[in-house]
């Protein structure tokens, strides 16, 4: 009768033991795509969390990270730790926080100024656009420099809104602040192919591209604003252009 009793209590301590090493597998969200995945972490993020922790299988890190970057406006770093376990841990670290979150309240402040009542959306979008090619120069200096690194700020909506001087990356998150300050969705789309990003939005089921960047001269006019790659066509935009295309249309639907 002992042993049997030490049997049973032998295999009660191996099942609680199996239940707290399945517990966090069981009670993580399953993802199954990077898409899932980036929208997991940006729901954390506005909720004021860092990390989200998931199942997946086949998931690349890289493919989550440009996810989430087309539709979170900040610069960051994506941090991963897998366990054995089959669980995942993405956490999410802001470069400079407290100067990316003045440049998003300044960007309510543009967007307030720039945003007229009456517009319509292309009206909304063609204020906002001007505002940023106005106010930020084409950083020459950066661009051309082979110590550069993605997490300063010319890369980030900081250095297009707060220090007037960006590449197109800043050029491209700082749109997309501006667009969410005014209540319009736009992505932040980059390519690889062209080392160059610029954004995308949605309008009428049609998604039309605005590359600010390419609307700013160089050498800086001042209040000269280009229109050439304002409200472009995928097809339209193809013609000087490379990007994944699926990629982005997916990001788009997610927004829907």
């Amino acid at each position: 009768m002992k042993r049997f009793f030490k049997f049973l209590t032998v295999a009660a301590v191996l099942a609680c033991a199996g239940l707290v090493v399945m517990y966090p597998y069981l009670r993580a969200s399953r993802v199954q795509s990077p898409f899932e995945a980036a929208a997991l972490l940006q729901q954390e993020l506005r909720a004021g969390g860092d990390e989200v922790t998931f199942r997946t299988q086949d998931v690349e890190l890289d493919s989550v990270y440009t996810a989430l970057e087309a539709i979170y406006p900040y610069a960051f770093s994506l941090h991963s730790t897998t366990r054995p376990n089959g669980t995942t841990t993405l956490r999410v670290e802001v470069s400079r926080q407290s100067r990316q979150k003045q440049a998003r309240e300044y960007a309510g402040q543009l967007a307030a100024d720039a945003v007229k009542p009456g517009m319509d959306a292309w009206e909304k979008l063609r204020a906002l656009h001007d505002t940023l090619v106005r106010l930020c120069e084409y950083d020459s200096e950066t661009a051309e420099s082979e110590r550069r690194s993605g997490a300063d700020a010319p890369f980030a909506a900081d250095g297009a809104l707060l220090d007037h001087k960006a590449v197109c990356a800043g050029y491209g998150r700082a749109f997309a602040m501006l667009c969410e300050a005014a209540g319009l969705r736009a992505v932040y789309v980059t390519s690889e192919e062209m080392d160059h990003g610029w954004n995308a939005v949605r309008l009428d089921g049609t998604t039309y591209f605005i590359d600010c960047t390419f609307d700013d001269p160089v050498p800086d006019r001042g209040e000269y604003a280009g229109s050439d790659y304002f409200m472009k066509t995928a097809e339209e935009l193809a013609k000087t252009h490379q990007w994944d295309i699926p990629f982005y249309e997916h990001v788009l639907d997610g927004l829907l």
